[in-house]
C-alpha cells in the first residue's frame, strides 16, 4: 500500500503481525516512522517502531481476508469463549466504573467520585485532596484499573514517600492486582545485577513506585526519566512538590509533562500560598491558572476533589470508622522543673525586652526554642544545650546572643541535668504510671503504642527508660525516625502492622505521621510532646484514627500543669492545640482552615507569636480572620459522590465470571495449550489453584518477588473478595507475609496472559463457524463483529460489539450481541451440526456484504454520534485555552508596560510570551487530537459467525 495514506488510529500488518498506529513522524526523505502498538496476539499491548523505508511489506489489515474454520468443541463453547475474551481484553470507553468494583475493597460510592471527576476531563489529571485517613490509596487503585481497561495504564510510575513504598506496593497489588516494581535501595541494588548497565529500568520496567528522593539524587535515574513517557503518573503527598523553585519541584513539573494522565494525592494540598497550590494545578491543567496568578475557585474546582469524614454519609463505610477518645494526663511540674521553666521566662522576659528597644529577635527565638524542646523532653533540651556549647567552645563564638553565652548555655545546663539527676521528669513520671496502671509491662499479650516526639532526643531518652523501667527486650520497643534508611523504615512500618510483632511500643518522629499505616494492630497512641502545628497533630493521630481501624481510637496527650502565672500561659497556648484539633476534627476535619496557613512551619511560626505576645486565645481569633485566599477551603468540599448511576453495565455472555474462567482454562486444556495438573478450580470458595510454571514465571517477570509462588508452587486466585480480603489480614499475622490468596480477574497479569492465550489460539486472519438449524432463520448467516475507532491519538474512543445478519447477499438486521444472543437462546446448551467446506466458502463469499454495512452504515452512524459530541465538547475546551491565551497576553502586556526598553526586557518578555503561545499551541493540539476521531474507516474485527445454510 501507499505509505502516505497511512493515518494514526489504522490498523496495518507488518511482519505477520498487526498493529495500532499511535503516532508518525514523516521523514525528510519522504519514508515515515511509524510508533505502532501491538493489536494481534503475540504482540498484543507491546511497543514498536517501524520506519517505512525498512519495513517496506507494511499494509492496512482488511477484514474481508478473515477465512472461516468450524468450531468442533461441543456445544460451540469455543466461539463463546472466542467472543467474550475479546470482549474482556478489549479497551472501554466511558465515563463511568466499568471494573474496579471487582478488586478487593469494599465498594464506598465516595471513593470512586475521584475517577468519575477524572473521567469527565480531556485529559484524566486530578488532585485528590481527601482528609487524612479516607483511602486516598484505594482511590488511586481505582483510578489505574479503569485507566487500564480503558487502554491507558500500561506504563504506570508511583511516586510516594520512602517510608511508605512498601506498603503502597502491596495495597495496590493485594486489592486491584497492580504490580509495581518496588525501586527502593534494595530494588535498584537487585536491577543492577540483573539489567545490563545502560538499560532503563523505567523502558525495562512498565509500572514502577519510587521515592521522588530517589529520583532528585540520583543524576542517572533523573537521565532515564528524561528519556521516557508514562500513561499514568501518581504522586503521593504531593505536598511536597507544591514549590516549583525546589528540586522535588522542578522534578514534578518535569514529570507532569512525562505522562498523560496525573494523580496528585494530599491531605494538605497546600501551604496558604496561592501560588503553591497554582503550582499544583497547573501540573495538572496548565491553562486552569491565569498568569496574573489571580484565579477563583471556579477555574480550579474541575481539577480536585477534597471531602472529609463528616461528608461521607453512607451507613456501611461509617462503621469503618471509629469514634476516638482522648484522654488527657495532666503532669503537676517538679520543683526543679519549674527552676528550669523560671529561668527560661527570665530569659525570655529579657528577649522581649531587647526586642521592644529595638535589638535583635535572637534572645527571644532562642529562649522559646530551649521552652520548645524541653517541652519534648529535658534529655532533648540537655542535648540541644551540649550541642551548643561544644559548637560555641570549638568556633570560639563570642557575642551577647544568649546562645553565644557559655555562662547561660552552663547555667541551662545545670537545671537540666537536677532533673535528670534527681529523676523528677514528671511527664515520664506520668507516662511510666499511665503504662503500668494500664496492666502493660511489654510483654507479647500486651496492647501496642504508637509514641510520637518530635525529638530524636526524645525517643532515644524514652527507649533507655523504658528498657530500663520495664525490663524490656530490644525486640519490645522500637524507633522509627527519617534518619533511617528507606528499607529500614518499609520493615519497621511493616513488621509493627503484623499481628506476630514482638514491638510493643513503637517511638515514632513525625517522619512516621505522613501516610504510613500503624492501626492495623494499634489502637492507642500517646502524644508524648505536642507539635506546634495543628497539621502536624492531626497527622499523627490520623495514623491509628483511620479508615479499615477496628477498636475505639485512645489517644493521649500528656500535659504540663502548674499554677505560676508565667509558665502557666505558655502551657495553655501549646495545650490549646490539641483541644482545638479535637474540636475541629468533630465538626469539619479540616484542621488546616483554623489557622488558614496550611503548613506545619508557618503554623509553629504563629505559635511563636503567640508566646511572644502572651495571647492564649489566638487561636480563636485566627478562626474569624479572612484571609480571602481563592484555593480550596473547609466550605469548597466536592460531593460525597457525583452521580446517581456510576456503573457501566457489564457485558458478558456468561452468567458469572467464575464460570467463564472455568471454560477459559478447560479450553486452553482441550486445545493443548496447559497441562490439566496445573490448574484447579474450587466451586465453594470460587478459587483457582494456578501453577507458576517456568514458562508463566518468565512471563511474570515484572510482578513484585513477594506476590509470586516459587516455581512450580501454586497462586491463588479468587473472585470471592471477602476472601481475598480474609487474606490480607492473615497475611498481617506474620512478619514478611503477603495475602495467600490474590484477586480473580480480568486485569490480574496472569489471567491476562492466559486469556492472551486463548485469542491466540485461533490462527491469524480466521474466526470460527458455528451452524445453529434450529434456532436461526433459514439461509441466514449472523457475523459476530468488534468495532474499534479512535482519536487521533490512536487511543480508542469506539469499542463496539454487534451482529450483522445476512441473507441472499443482503443485510437483514443489525443488532447488539447481547440481544442476538438473547433473542435466539444462544446461552443455552447448543448443539453441534456438522459443516462442510462448501458452507465455509459461502460465509466467506458473503461477508463483504456484512463488512461494508458494519463499516458504512452501523459504526459511521456511532462515529457520526461521537464525532458531534466531541466536537462540542473541544469547543466549549478551546474557548477556555483561548480564553486563558488573551487574558495571558493582556497581563504580559501590563507587566512590562512601565519597564526599560532594554535587550534584557526585551529577550524576559519574548520568553514569556514563546511560554504562553507554547502551552496555547501544545493544549489545543492536544484537545484536537484527543477529541478528534481518526479519519479512517472503523477497524472492523471478524470473531465469529452463527449461520443456517
Amino acid at each position: 500500500m501507499n505509505v502516505k495514506s497511512i493515518a494514526v488510529g489504522q490498523r496495518i500488518t507488518t511482519r505477520g503481525e498487526d498493529f495500532l498506529i499511535t503516532n508518525i513522524i514523516n521523514n525528510s526523505d519522504g519514508s515515515q516512522l511509524l510508533d505502532v502498538e501491538g493489536i494481534s496476539e503475540l504482540v498484543k499491548g507491546m511497543r514498536f517502531a517501524f520506519d517505512t523505508k525498512i519495513d517496506s511489506e507494511i499494509k492496512a489489515v482488511d477484514p474481508n481476508d478473515t477465512k472461516f474454520i468450524a468450531d468442533t468443541e461441543s456445544g460451540y463453547r469455543k466461539s463463546k469463549l472466542y467472543i467474550e475474551t475479546h470482549i474482556r481484553n478489549s479497551t472501554i470507553y466511558s465515563d463511568k466504573i466499568t471494573i474496579a468494583t471487582k478488586a478487593a475493597f469494599n465498594v464506598a460510592e465516595y471513593q470512586l467520585t475521584p475517577t468519575l471527576t477524572a473521567l469527565q476531563l480531556p485529559r484524566p489529571r486530578l488532585l485528590i485532596a481527601d482528609g487524612v485517613g479516607l483511602g486516598k490509596t484505594i482511590e488511586v487503585g481505582i483510578f489505574i484499573t479503569e485507566m487500564m481497561k480503558r487502554g491507558k495504564g500500561k506504563r504506570i510510575m508511583v511516586l510516594a514517600l520512602k517510608s511508605i513504598l512498601g506498603q503502597f506496593q502491596q495495597e495496590l497489588w493485594n486489592r486491584f492486582a497492580i504490580p509495581l516494581v518496588r525501586l527502593d535501595s534494595e530494588g535498584i541494588a537487585k536491577i543492577k545485577t540483573q539489567l545490563p548497565a545502560n538499560k532503563n529500568p523505567f523502558d525495562y520496567y512498565d509500572k514502577t513506585i519510587v521515592s521522588i528522593d530517589t529520583l532528585k539524587n540520583n543524576a542517572k535515574f533523573r537521565h532515564y526519566i528524561e528519556k521516557s513517557q508514562w500513561d499514568i503518573i501518581v504522586i503521593d503527598e504531593c505536598h511536597t512538590v507544591a514549590n516549583s523553585q525546589s528540586q522535588r519541584g522542578d522534578l514534578a513539573q518535569f514529570l507532569a509533562k512525562q505522562c498523560e494522565s496525573l494523580i496528585l494525592t494530599s491531605a494538605t494540598p497546600h501551604n496558604g500560598k496561592k501560588e503553591s497550590f497554582a503550582n499544583l494545578i497547573n501540573m495538572i491543567e496548565p491553562t486552569a491558572i491565569p498568569k496574573s496568578g489571580n484565579y477563583t475557585n471556579e477555574d480550579v474546582k474541575p481539577y480536585y476533589v477534597r471531602r472529609f469524614k463528616n461528608d461521607i454519609k453512607e451507613d456501611t463505610v461509617r462503621a469503618n470508622f471509629q469514634d476516638r477518645e482522648i484522654i488527657r494526663l495532666e503532669t503537676d511540674l517538679s520543683s526543679e522543673e519549674l527552676a528550669f521553666l523560671r529561668y527560661q521566662q527570665n530569659l525570655k522576659i529579657q528577649g522581649l525586652g531587647a526586642l521592644r528597644r529595638g535589638k535583635s529577635k535572637d534572645d527571644l527565638l532562642f529562649s522559646i526554642m530551649i521552652f520548645k524542646s524541653f517541652m519534648s523532653s529535658p534529655f532533648a533540651a540537655l542535648t540541644s544545650i551540649n550541642n551548643r556549647i561544644n559548637k560555641v567552645e570549638e568556633l570560639g563564638l563570642k557575642s551577647k546572643k544568649f546562645e553565644d553565652s557559655l555562662e547561660v548555655l552552663e547555667e541551662l545546663k545545670t537545671y537540666l541535668e537536677d532533673i535528670l539527676k534527681a529523676k523528677e521528669d514528671s511527664k515520664y513520671k506520668k507516662f511510666k504510671k499511665t503504662l503500668l496502671d494500664l496492666g502493660w509491662s511489654g510483654k507479647k499479650k500486651d496492647d501496642r503504642y504508637v509514641v510520637f516526639a518530635e525529638r530524636i532526643a526524645t525517643l532515644d531518652y524514652l527507649k533507655e527508660n523504658l528498657i530500663r523501667d520495664f525490663g524490656l527486650k530490644d525486640e519490645a520497643i522500637q524507633s522509627f525516625s527519617g534518619s533511617d534508611t528507606d528499607v529500614e523504615q518499609q520493615h519497621i512500618i511493616e513488621n509493627f502492622g503484623k499481628e506476630d510483632s514482638t514491638v510493643r511500643i513503637l517511638l515514632c518522629s513525625d517522619a512516621g505521621s505522613q501516610g504510613v499505616n500503624l492501626h492495623y494492630y494499634c489502637n492507642r497512641m500517646f502524644n508524648y510532646d505536642i507539635p506546634w502545628s495543628l497539621i502536624t497533630l492531626e497527622q499523627r493521630n490520623g495514623r491509628i484514627d483511620r479508615y479499615g481501624q477496628k477498636k475505639t481510637p485512645f489517644i493521649y496527650y500528656l500535659v504540663g500543669k502548674t499554677e505560676d502565672e508565667a509558665i502557666r500561659t505558655d502551657l495553655h497556648i501549646i495545650n490549646n492545640l490539641t483541644k482545638k484539633e479535637e474540636e475541629k476534627h468533630k465538626t469539619l476535619g479540616d484542621i488546616g482552615s483554623i489557622m488558614q496557613l496550611y503548613n506545619a512551619k508557618e503554623e509553629e511560626s504563629k505559635v511563636i507569636k503567640a508566646i511572644e505576645d502572651q495571647n492564649k486565645d489566638f487561636l480563636e481569633e485566627l478562626e474569624n480572620f479572612d484571609y480571602g485566599a481563592a484555593f480550596i477551603s473547609e466550605d469548597d468540599t466536592t460531593n460525597a459522590t457525583i452521580t446517581d448511576n456510576p456503573y457501566e453495565k457489564q457485558l458478558t455472555i456468561f452468567n458469572s465470571d467464575f464460570t467463564y474462567y472455568k471454560a477459559l482454562f478447560n479450553q486452553l486444556n482441550g486445545d493443548g495449550l496447559m497441562n490439566a495438573k496445573d490448574f484447579s478450580f474450587y466451586e465453594e470458595d470460587e478459587f483457582l489453584e494456578l501453577n507458576n510454571t517456568k514458562e508463566l514465571d518468565k512471563i511474570l517477570y515484572d510482578l513484585p518477588s513477594e506476590s509470586k509462588p516459587k516455581v512450580n508452587e501454586f497462586f491463588k486466585l479468587t473472585t470471592n473478595k471477602d476472601l481475598v480480603q480474609q487474606s490480607i489480614e492473615n497475611a498481617r499475622k506474620k512478619t514478611d507475609e503477603w495475602a495467600e490468596f490474590q484477586i480473580l480477574f480480568d486485569l490480574h497479569p496472569a489471567i491476562k496472559y492466559f486469556m492472551t492465550k486463548l485469542e491466540a489460539s485461533v490462527p491469524k486472519n480466521e474466526a470460527l463457524a458455528a451452524k445453529l438449524s434450529t434456532k436461526l432463520p433459514e439461509n441466514s448467516a449472523w457475523y459476530i463483529l468488534q468495532g474499534q475507532v479512535s482519536n487521533n491519538l490512536g487511543q480508542p474512543v469506539i469499542s463496539d460489539f454487534f451482529v450483522v445478519g445476512v441473507s441472499e447477499a443482503k443485510v437483514t438486521k443489525c443488532i447488539p450481541i447481547l440481544e442476538f444472543l438473547e433473542a435466539y437462546k444462544l446461552q443455552e446448551e447448543l448443539f453441534n451440526e456438522h459443516i462442510t467446506k462448501e458452507e465455509l466458502n459461502a460465509l466467506h463469499d458473503s461477508l463483504p456484504v456484512a463488512i461494508e454495512f458494519a463499516q458504512q452504515k452501523h459504526m459511521k452512524s456511532l462515529q457520526g454520534k461521537l464525532s458531534s459530541s466531541m466536537f462540542e465538547e473541544m469547543v466549549k475546551h478551546e474557548e477556555k485555552i483561548m480564553k486563558w491565551q488573551a487574558a495571558s497576553l493582556e497581563q504580559l502586556e501590563v507587566k512590562f508596560e512601565n519597564t526599560a526598553d532594554t535587550n534584557f526586557m526585551k529577550n524576559k518578555k519574548e520568553k514569556e510570551l514563546v511560554e504562553i503561545n507554547s502551552i496555547t499551541s501544545n493544549s489545543s493540539q492536544y484537545l484536537n487530537n484527543v477529541m478528534r476521531l481518526a479519519d479512517q474507516e472503523a477497524y472492523i474485527k471478524v470473531m465469529a459467525v452463527f449461520f443456517n445454510a
